[in-house]
């Protein structure tokens, strides 16, 4: 029988750079240049796509290592307002959020490119769930306006022209 080994896998955790942000950055281009709350929520879906693959990124790059090595999850969370934001988790589900890896971070036991590591990860949980925030209250706002605009020509086309 033959054993089955990992592949080798360099011990640290690639924070996200300028460039995995460009395509993000790309479709918001414009985004507040148009005053149709249709076409800012089309930029501001698929700002928020572009924000699913970040959000893919950072999960496969801290899984590989180290958090595939430490009793603590990062994972997708969906929130009430539909979006879906990075939440930490331990492996108990017990103690969860910033706590679990505060805990971890502060463990002079570990390794210091470990909690070096969890310190880049965090700072790209940070900004992803603010970047999806912003995307999500774009769209709210978007979908409201539309609503405003709709009534607001329902109001006009309610009266008949004057002669």
């Amino acid at each position: 029988m033959s054993q089955k080994t990992e592949p080798d896998i360099k011990p640290e955790y690639r924070a996200l750079s300028g460039a995995d942000w460009h395509a993000y950055e790309s479709c918001l281009k414009g985004l507040l240049r148009v005053r149709e709350p249709e076409v800012v929520a089309w930029y501001a879906t698929e700002a928020k796509a572009n924000l699913h693959q970040i959000q893919t990124l950072v999960l496969h790059r801290s899984w590989r290592w180290p958090l595939r090595h430490l009793p603590l999850l990062l994972c997708r969370g969906p929130a009430r307002s539909g979006a879906i934001f990075l939440r930490w988790r331990n492996q108990q589900n017990n103690r969860s959020g910033t706590p679990g890896w505060q805990a971890l971070v502060q463990d002079t036991t570990l390794p210091r490119p470990v909690r070096d590591a969890l310190l880049a990860i965090e700072l790209d949980r940070i900004a992803f769930n603010m970047q999806m925030s912003v995307a999500t209250f774009i769209l709210r706002q978007c979908r409201e306006c539309s609503a405003k605009v709709k009534n607001a020509r329902n109001i006009l086309a309610s009266f008949p022209p004057a002669t």
